[in-house]
């Protein structure tokens, strides 16, 4: 089964950063230098020193300018870009900064909901340009794609990202979504307790041959434990995660661990209150305690789509 590429046209979606922290300056983490983010981002993407305790998280989104990140009868939020009739190649932009950021990172992460609304979903950088540079940097051709689920029962088993022998796949659950796993996924899996050895642990995941999938268990009952699985994924090789799941980078924003964010705005209003938006299923922090964003950069493609980067602040919780 062949990975999707697209042919990203730089001149085509090239952006103007119209704001720079002088913060990113000091940003000296360059995993992927690239002519192709150059040319269309303006400069590299770098990040800070690696952390020794857990992976640098951060996630990329699009959402309208009320803050939706689907529309009620398109859940795929690919639409909240792809339906801006004023963007013109904006919206391609939008997406073109997820496959960046792909491109970057060692390993990527989605939920079993988010894999649900796409039967086709890869965790692969579809820019060819940025695939050959992220090879020449020494990273591997596909990120390591992990899937983050409380039991398993929310993960389509059948989707096709589990078949396909060209993406690394890590289910990452707790002990009652490994016993889901046994008794209703059909394939090859091979079971990872986070009670292992670090050394162990290495060997199993990185050694798993293609069409098995491996299979990390931490925490207890039906909640994995996440400081246990960053900490496990940082001793596996994993410095930066891009965290595609709106619901789990919800939460690690409550555990206050996301890093940064990369907010696309589409401008379009959707509205409405039953449309998904960022930790719409759980209770919203309070006006005394809550984090707060320091904004990063600033560029524009026209006047209708915008993106941010910003950096979470956790001093006032």
């Amino acid at each position: 089964m062949s990975l999707p590429m697209i042919p990203f046209d730089a001149e085509k979606i090239k952006i103007r950063s119209v704001y720079q922290s002088q913060e990113l300056a000091h940003y000296i983490d360059l995993p992927v230098p690239s002519e192709k983010i150059k040319q269309v981002y303006g400069d590299e993407l770098r990040f800070p020193e690696n952390r020794e305790d857990r992976p640098y998280l951060f996630s990329s989104f699009v959402s309208s300018i009320d803050g939706k990140l689907a529309y009620a009868d398109k859940p795929s939020a690919f639409y909240v870009a792809g339906k801006n009739q004023l963007a013109g190649a904006g919206k391609d932009t939008d997406f073109w900064i997820l496959n960046a950021l792909r491109g970057v990172c060692d390993a990527a992460l989605i939920g079993g909901n988010s894999m649900g609304t796409d039967p086709d979903y890869s965790m692969h950088c579809m820019d060819a340009d940025i695939e050959e540079d992220r090879i020449k940097a020494g990273l591997s051709r596909v990120p390591l794609n992990i899937i983050m689920t409380l039991d398993a029962t929310d993960v389509p088993l059948d989707h096709t990202l589990l078949a396909n022998e060209k993406v690394p796949v890590l289910m990452i659950t707790s002990p009652a979504g490994m016993n889901h796993v046994r008794s209703a996924y059909k394939g090859d899996f091979l079971t990872v307790s986070g009670q292992e050895p670090a050394e162990l642990i290495r060997e199993k995941i990185q050694g798993a041959v293609p069409g098995v999938l491996p299979i990390l268990v931490t925490g207890s009952e039906g909640f994995p434990d996440t400081t246990e699985s960053m900490r496990i994924l940082k001793g596996i090789g994993i410095n930066r995660l891009l965290i595609e799941s709106p619901g789990y980078g919800n939460y690690l924003v409550k555990q206050k661990m996301m890093d940064e964010f990369f907010l696309n705005i589409s401008g379009v209003y959707i509205g409405g209150g039953d449309t998904m938006t960022l930790g719409k299923a759980d209770q919203g922090f309070s006006a005394e305690a809550h984090p707060h964003t320091k904004l990063m950069s600033i560029h524009i493609f026209n006047e209708y789509f915008a993106y941010f980067r910003y950096k979470f602040n956790y001093e006032f919780i």
